[in-house]
């Protein structure tokens, strides 16, 4: 049974695809990449992340500097995020059948909040920022140690295939979803336990893991 639902954030709370592309070409000329097209940001996103950055021309070692470069930034601009179309709607309605919400991402704490704070959207009952992009199921596995869940009672909802791949090796459930960054072929070649083509999809998913 479903207790707890851990969702990632940009890309599947928030509506965020364009403030990357823009703190991306932003930083192009301080880390020696050419800047993307909406065109060419699209096609990145039928490929694996690493695979991204190489083709970009920014090396993975330089990453680190460059994501604490770019939260900061993100909190500049945050004001102009929303959040999908659907998503309050869900997440209320998550919460009103007594199921506990948590948010785990590579974005900062302070991040996070101050968007669902602007959004109306403090719902969560946990936060955890994954510091380390490829280590998100580290960070699944404080919220399940944090509540003391089995893996069977939660379950994760993300757009990317990085969060597949961090579900599959603690095997905890994963929601793909089709609205974020990842294209659909992408998340499908993942092997996803479930897809939401809209955030309704996810109650329904949900109802019938629940039999």
């Amino acid at each position: 049974m479903i207790k707890h639902i851990v969702f990632d954030f940009d890309g599947t709370i928030a509506d965020s695809a364009h403030l990357g592309l823009q703190i991306l070409n932003e930083f192009s000329e301080k880390y020696n990449y050419k800047k993307l097209t909406v065109d060419e940001w699209q096609t990145l996103n039928n490929m694996p992340i690493k695979e991204r950055f190489r083709l970009i021309g920014l090396p993975l070692y330089r990453l680190p500097q460059a994501s604490v470069e770019g939260l900061a930034r993100y909190r500049q601009l945050i004001g102009s995020l929303k959040a999908f179309d659907g998503m309050k709607e869900l997440l209320l309605a998550l919460k009103a059948n007594g199921l506990c919400l948590s948010i785990v991402s590579s974005n900062s704490v302070e991040n996070i909040k101050s968007f669902l704070q602007k959004n109306k959207l403090e719902v969560f009952d946990n936060i955890i920022s994954a510091n380390n992009l490829f280590g998100k199921h580290k960070s699944i596995k404080k919220v399940l140690k944090q509540f003391n869940l089995g893996v069977a009672e939660v379950i994760y909802i993300g757009d990317e295939l990085r969060d597949i791949e961090a579900c599959k090796k603690i095997s905890v459930k994963i929601i793909s979803v089709a609205w974020g960054l990842d294209s659909l072929d992408l998340l499908k070649g993942g092997k996803p336990d479930y897809i939401a083509y809209k955030p309704h999809d996810i109650i329904e998913i949900i109802k019938g893991i629940a039999g």
